[in-house]
């Protein structure tokens, strides 16, 4: 009876043995679909956030090449206007002086007929008032001069305040897009980690796998408020770009004269 039994405990082993590997062939086959089907998801996530951020990047191009666009035609129609401003004063002053010039040649030639019937006190007074009409008006051309070249001024200092500020709009624009393609990364390593955190098999994976996506959770934060941050900054560089420009005032556009 024994020989039977020594048999039959032989074959329970053998079939316990089968059935160890059968689970553990199943158990392998089943982490190996496991980590494929991870893997899998692991490449869309990767290769959807390349689209997000190509997508993005190219929205943003976009965006930048159609602001500096605009920003370039501003300036062009900015000084266009300021000379054709410049050029306006400029023949309404020599309009004025031609004007004064012949009102003055008119009176000389009034004065010089009456002075003949007068005597030659007349002559000397009418002189003096000729000098004095001559030097007002010397003054008069002056004083418009010295108000353009300052104008000239005010704008060339303008338009190095607003140069200024776009290169610091420009700057921080960079700044911005290249702090979202952090987000959108962190973004992709976050869904890493937690992919990693429900594979964990073990407590110290998963330890492992929760330090990882709290490290990356607080620089993700961190990355937001710098955002946020230089968003701001944007706001106060295009409030400055806004200051920047020059605006001729009304009195300026209707004095005749110019400003």
């Amino acid at each position: 009876m024994a020989q039977p039994e020594k048999r039959e405990n032989s074959v329970l082993f053998s079939l316990r043995e089968l059935r160890q590997i059968e689970e553990k062939r199943v158990e392998e086959e089943e982490t190996a679909e496991r980590d494929a089907e991870e893997a899998r998801l692991r490449a869309k996530m990767d290769a959807e956030r390349k689209t997000r951020e190509a997508e993005e990047a190219r929205i943003r191009a976009e965006k930048d090449e159609e602001r500096r666009i605009r920003e370039e035609a501003e300036r062009h129609a900015r000084e266009g206007t300021l000379r054709l401003q410049e050029s306006e004063a400029k023949a309404r002053i020599e309009a004025q002086a031609a004007l004064e010039a012949q009102r003055l040649a008119h009176e000389m030639e009034l004065k010089r007929h009456e002075i003949a019937k007068k005597r030659p006190v007349g002559l000397m007074v009418a002189a003096g008032v000729l000098v004095v009409g001559v030097i007002g008006l010397g003054i008069f051309l002056y004083k418009k001069n010295q108000d353009n070249a300052d104008l000239q001024a005010q704008k060339d200092a303008a338009d190095a305040e607003l140069e200024k500020s776009n290169a610091a709009l420009d700057a921080l624009n960079k700044q911005v897009a290249e702090l979202n393609n952090q987000m959108s990364e962190l973004d992709g390593d976050i869904g890493k980690a937690n992919a990693a955190l429900k594979a964990a098999k073990t407590d110290a994976e998963r330890q492992h796998a929760q330090d990882q996506v709290a490290a990356l959770e607080q620089k993700k934060q961190a990355t937001a408020n710098r955002i946020q941050q230089t968003q701001n900054q944007q706001k106060q560089a295009a409030q400055a770009r806004e200051k920047a420009k020059v605006k001729l005032s009304k009195e300026c556009l209707d004095n005749p004269l110019g400003c």
